[in-house]
């Protein structure tokens, strides 16, 4: 079972990413590194395609496809041969998700997106800068991928949203969530302490509220921020 998505199973045909994001490296970059007897590429983290695997889908009712990766640096036509996948099980949904959603209007083009994808992004925050305690005060601190803002913009119809780990954020990210995704979100605070400039717990606690007025809420690892217990805590400027 994936341990992102309670019930969900993962199938990788695609595996690897670029953006090298921090609270990835303990996670996936970590399992990664488990296959070097393998596969070097997985091994590196680096952006490659299992075809192997396209013949080996999960049974289960519902499959996060290229979940150890993000398809935003896959090649067009190892997608349109994962899609070819996709089609022959409609008795299965996959989830897709990325960082980069133009990546789903160039898959609609080329390709067309089956009736059984739902479509996701990850959007830890709609900020680039933070004023927290911790150390990371720039999300580019924290990651490549595109800046929030750009991921917002995206054309392509966007099932579901992942608000993990969760950054702080300001009073628009439902509104900016509301014009996305009607579906569900997950939220969820890291799981490895990175130390992230989380919000603190009772703001979380009013936005799954504010959230659940328009969409399904489903909770992941939901928690004070690392900081908030912390004797010696820098001070946060109202």
């Amino acid at each position: 079972m994936n341990r992102m998505y309670e019930g969900v199973k993962t199938w990788n045909p695609y595996v690897g990413c670029k953006f090298d994001c921090v609270y990835c490296k303990p996670s996936f970059q970590r399992q990664a590194k488990r296959r070097k007897k393998w596969c070097e590429l997985c091994y590196r983290y680096e952006p490659h395609f299992h075809p192997e695997r396209l013949k080996k889908v999960p049974n289960a009712k519902t499959i996060f496809a290229c979940a150890y990766g993000d398809i935003a640096h896959a090649r067009l036509e190892w997608l349109g041969k994962i899609v070819e996948v996709i089609e022959r099980h409609e008795d299965k949904t996959f989830y897709l998700q990325t960082k980069r959603p133009v990546v789903f209007e160039g898959l609609a083009e080329y390709y067309g997106i089956p009736d059984n994808v739902k479509l996701g992004i990850t959007l830890e925050t709609n900020l680039s800068e933070f004023n927290t305690p911790s150390e990371y005060k720039h999300y580019c601190e924290i990651s490549k991928a595109p800046e929030p803002e750009m991921r917002i913009s995206t054309k392509a119809k966007i099932d579901f949203i992942t608000v993990e780990p969760i950054l702080d954020f300001d009073d628009w990210l439902p509104t900016y969530i509301r014009s996305l995704s009607q579906e569900f979100v997950y939220i969820g605070y890291d799981n490895h302490n990175c130390k992230l400039p989380e919000p603190p717990l009772e703001k979380t606690l009013k936005l799954i509220e504010e959230l659940e007025k328009f969409t399904e809420v489903r909770l992941k690892t939901i928690r004070k921020a690392w900081w908030e217990d912390s004797p010696n805590k820098l001070r946060v400027r109202p």
